[in-house]
Formats: C-alpha cells, sequence, structure tokens
C-alpha cells in the first residue's frame, strides 16, 4: 500500500512538472468548478473484533456499497488543481459466528486532494492523491448497536479523466484507494454472550465514481 500511494504522488509531481510548461488548450480554463460525484466503495480487505480476554479475534467479510461526494475545486496552475470534498460512503459485512451477523459501517469523510491534469482538448486524464478526515459510525443491525468512530486521518490516491462538453460543464469518471484505521475508543460489541472489542477495522478500500461537474 505505501508503495502504491509513493507512486501515485511520485506522478503528481512529475505531471505537476509537466503542467508548468504553456498549453495552448488550458490557457482559457475557467478558474474554479464544482462536482457531483456518485458510485461504489469497495472494501479491500476484512475486519476483525477481538476478543479481550482470550485474545482472538472474530472475522468477518465485507461487501461493496455506496459512494458520493459534493466537491469544489480551484486551478492554481493551468494543469494544477487543490479540491476539496465532503462525501459518503456505506460498506457492509458478515461475522461468522454461530449465529451470523450484519455489520454496517457508515463513513463521512472530509478531503483535500492535489490534481494534476495533462489537457488533450475536451479531454482531461489526470492524476490525484491527497489527504482526508473520515467520520465513522459502525452499527449491529442484528442487536441494536451503534459506535461512533474518532475522525480519523486518511491518505487515498488515485487517477481520472474529465470530458468537456461545453466550456462550463464536463462529466468525469474516478478511481481512487483509500487508507485509514478508525479508532473506537475501547467500546465493545456483545455477540454470542461475548464481549468483543471494536479494533482491527479498517476503511481500506477502492471508490469508483461517475462525475457531472459546472465551472465558473
Amino acid at each position: 500500500m505505501k508503495t502504491t500511494i509513493a507512486t501515485t504522488l511520485a506522478l503528481v509531481f512529475a505531471l505537476a512538472m509537466v503542467g508548468l510548461a504553456p498549453r495552448a488548450a488550458a490557457q482559457g480554463r475557467l478558474k474554479s468548478y464544482v462536482e457531483v460525484k456518485g458510485g461504489l466503495y469497495s472494501p479491500s480487505s476484512t475486519f476483525a473484533l477481538s476478543n479481550l480476554n482470550l485474545e482472538n479475534s472474530l472475522k468477518s467479510d465485507t461487501r461493496t456499497g455506496v459512494n458520493g461526494e459534493l466537491a469544489f475545486g480551484h486551478y492554481f496552475l493551468p494543469t494544477l488543481a487543490l479540491e476539496m470534498g465532503i462525501g459518503y460512503f456505506r460498506g457492509k459485512g458478515s461475522l461468522d459466528t454461530p449465529s451470523p451477523r450484519t455489520m454496517n459501517f457508515n463513513v463521512i469523510p472530509v478531503v483535500l486532494s492535489a490534481k494534476a491534469l495533462i489537457p488533450a482538448g475536451r479531454v482531461d486524464p489526470y492524476a490525484a492523491a491527497g489527504v482526508g478526515i473520515y467520520f465513522t459510525k459502525f452499527e449491529s443491525t442484528d442487536n441494536g448497536s451503534n459506535f461512533s468512530g474518532s475522525s480519523t486521518l486518511g491518505l487515498h490516491a488515485g487517477a481520472g479523466v474529465n470530458v468537456n462538453i461545453t466550456p462550463t460543464v464536463f462529466v468525469g469518471a474516478e478511481g481512487r484507494y483509500v487508507t485509514a484505521n478508525p479508532s473506537f475508543g475501547g467500546e465493545k460489541i456483545r455477540l454470542n454472550d461475548t464481549e468483543y472489542a471494536l479494533n482491527g477495522f479498517k476503511l481500506n478500500g477502492f471508490t469508483t465514481t461517475l462525475a457531472v461537474g459546472y465551472s465558473f
């Protein structure tokens, strides 16, 4: 994972250096934009609930959920932008217990991204990387338990492409890899008469979105 983020950050830096060269296709670009993104969140790892007394763990499978974001961006160079977004994604898992349990987690991320673009007429491919604060809520649908985690610092990296339909309207597609490890402050969940600690839980996963945006 560290290698993936380092590689993407290097790509963003390289593209930013390319962006310092004048490009006729980018000179008339409007300075700011707003866009709405929607798609899927796909967890890349399972989470575990650790038993406080026996020091064993209860593992689960995780399944794809929904993802969305409202973002605002500004071009500081014709090919380099900073983007801030607030979003939502949701995942679900089932715990392998004698009485199977369904677990949900809801996340509100507030993220800041650097985007380096290569204008190619109507098409703008880009690489992106950044940081975010992730607010996480964890719930067990079988026994009505709900837990709110602390705000967690995370990283993301990815790439995408925008297609300019008009000088002010564009559509796009984007993929990111997100990594964050929220803390629940030692809270416990009771399953099958056994208490488990809410740790070992990671938000690592991929988001894939389609977007529509407006430049101004």
